[in-house]
């Protein structure tokens, strides 16, 4: 998922020579263990500050109180779990950005959505793009 053009990341991902995070903290809703922490390696070079991570909508939930808190959140979608599906809602409605990733090709293109949706595997551009879009998106 990471490319070795870590010049390219940062300077996709500067606002006024300040990087896109700004030091905050970032939600990754995540199932699989190395997918989190390669989407956080990716995020280091964004500028995040603490990493929260959850396996699945109930652990995210179960961090409710950092919510507030947050600069993003990026939540991985499966169509064989209908219980993530209303998370996406939760924290949108709590006015945390978001990105979507996921596997499954078909949940991307039923989604019409605002909310920028990564199939995976990402590059780190493509992934500082969608960031960068979220939050245009939600400020």
């Amino acid at each position: 998922m990471t490319t070795s053009a870590t010049g390219s990341i940062r300077d996709l991902t500067t606002r006024s020579g300040r990087t896109m995070l700004r030091g905050s903290p970032v939600l990754i809703v995540e199932e699989e263990f190395l997918i989190a922490l390669d989407i956080q390696q990716m995020l280091e070079a964004l500028g995040v500050g603490q990493t929260l991570f959850a396996r699945n909508a109930s652990e995210a939930r179960q961090l409710r109180q950092h919510w507030p808190d947050l600069a993003l959140a990026i939540i991985e979608l499966r169509l064989d779990h209908s219980h993530n599906q209303q998370l996406p809602t939760e924290l949108s409605a709590a006015g945390v950005p978001l990105v979507i990733t996921t596997g499954d090709i078909g949940l991307s293109r039923n989604i019409t959505s605002a909310v920028p949706i990564l199939v995976k595997p990402i590059p780190e551009e493509t992934m500082a793009s969608a960031i960068a879009r979220a939050l245009a998106i939600n400020p």
